[in-house]
């Protein structure tokens, strides 16, 4: 009966989606353009946010130095790699004193989530935890840029926002099309310096994207061709970019195929990949992309029959002759091999974590995603058990 619910709630939110306008962000391809579109917007107040590492690269520093010869800019790079509930709010409350009209976020997904939700709560009472969820925004958040430097997330065009709970040790979604910025720039040049290791986990953040949108239950012909799209360039292109740091042709293939596993997964949702990435980030706070590319072929070989189909339709994709659906599973193994992705997580999962993440995985998923199939608990701890190599 759990199952029937879910798959109609699901199917009555697949009806009520066409009816939301979900607006994409209007592309800039250059820093330089940012100057150009907060004049014709008629900005004056800007927030740029970013992290401690970010803020420190030259393209920064050079887009640092455009604004603040146009505009009244405050420079806040305090947003954590995992950005919690207080260390947004914190932004969210200098942004007040600075009067802020619009935000600019240069950074990986999560400098780009916490722009978003600061935006929201710069025009919005409710609380961040009240946020979580779908369509809790009632008003319109401020004007927003962002400029994703990693090649993962697509933060830039979602309609979601992760933030990690510490007081419960939760980390959740906030889902809302309001979320969607006006604009992003996608300038590769942002990611020549970004370090190998960020290469392969952000890429391998937009794959399990574009991965577990397609497989899931909820997509359109718009999302099952965004989510090939960019699995076909995140596979035939992030070796290249991991092992040769100067090539910009093969991030700049990353960098769009990100783009459009954001648009597929923002209609089409994700599955229990995110859902136990989540689960495991909250407690001990490894890397989102890290975790989703250990996670994902375990995960896969999971769901079993009821992917096969769509696996087999991803071996044809990608270039690999066969209907045995395990083969696209080994390619993704081999890609984890070949990005120096160990699963060190034998090691850092305790017992006694184990069921209080079950209960949160259990909490995330259901009814919200529309999976291939859905575990009981029996499995999930049976995949948990996989994920430490104890099974």
């Amino acid at each position: 009966m759990k199952t029937i619910f879910a798959r109609i709630y699901q199917k009555i939110l697949y009806i009520f989606t066409k009816f939301i306008k979900f607006r994409e962000p209007i592309i800039l391809n250059e820093l330089s353009d940012v100057v150009d579109v907060l004049k014709k917007e008629n900005k004056k107040h800007i927030l740029l946010l970013s992290g401690k590492r970010v803020c420190k690269e030259e393209f920064y520093i050079y887009l640092f130095n455009l604004l603040k010869d146009n505009f009244n800019i405050l420079d806040y790079n305090e947003i954590p790699s995992d950005p919690d509930i207080e260390s947004i709010e914190k932004a969210v409350t200098v942004s007040k004193e600075f009067n802020a009209d619009a935000i600019i976020s240069i950074g990986g997904g999560s400098t780009m989530d916490a722009g978003k939700v600061v935006a929201a709560r710069l025009t919005n009472k409710k609380s961040i935890r009240k946020m979580r969820g779908l369509l809790k925004i009632t008003k319109k958040p401020i004007f927003m840029i962002c400029i994703p430097t990693t090649c993962g997330t697509g933060s830039e065009c979602t309609v979601a926002s992760v933030v990690t709970d510490l007081k419960r040790n939760e980390k959740y979604a906030i889902n809302d099309p309001k979320l969607i910025p006006q604009y992003a720039v996608l300038d590769p040049r942002v990611l020549l310096t970004l370090p190998k290791n960020l290469i392969a986990t952000t890429a391998l953040d937009a794959l399990t994207h574009a991965i577990e949108a397609y497989i899931g239950k909820s997509n359109t012909y718009e999302t099952y061709l965004y989510a090939r799209r960019a699995i076909y360039k995140i596979i035939y292109n992030v070796e290249t970019a991991y092992n040769n740091k100067k090539d910009l042709n093969s991030r700049e293939l990353l960098q769009q195929a990100s783009y459009e596993a954001g648009i597929a997964f923002t209609k089409a949702y994700v599955g229990y990949v995110h859902a136990f990435s989540h689960a495991i980030s909250a407690y001990y706070h490894l890397p989102h992309g890290y975790l989703n590319g250990i996670l994902l072929p375990i995960i896969l070989e999971a769901y079993g029959k009821s992917a096969n189909k769509k696996l087999i339709d991803l071996n044809h994709e990608v270039g690999i002759n066969s209907n045995n659906p395990n083969d696209f599973i080994e390619k993704l193994k081999d890609l984890l091999v070949n990005l120096n992705q160990e699963n060190n997580l034998c090691d850092i999962i305790k017992d006694e974590d184990i069921p209080k993440m079950i209960k949160h995985i259990k909490k995330e998923v259901y009814p919200l995603y529309p999976v291939p199939r859905y575990f009981s608990d029996k499995e999930l701890l049976n995949i948990f058990n996989k994920i430490r190599n104890i099974a």
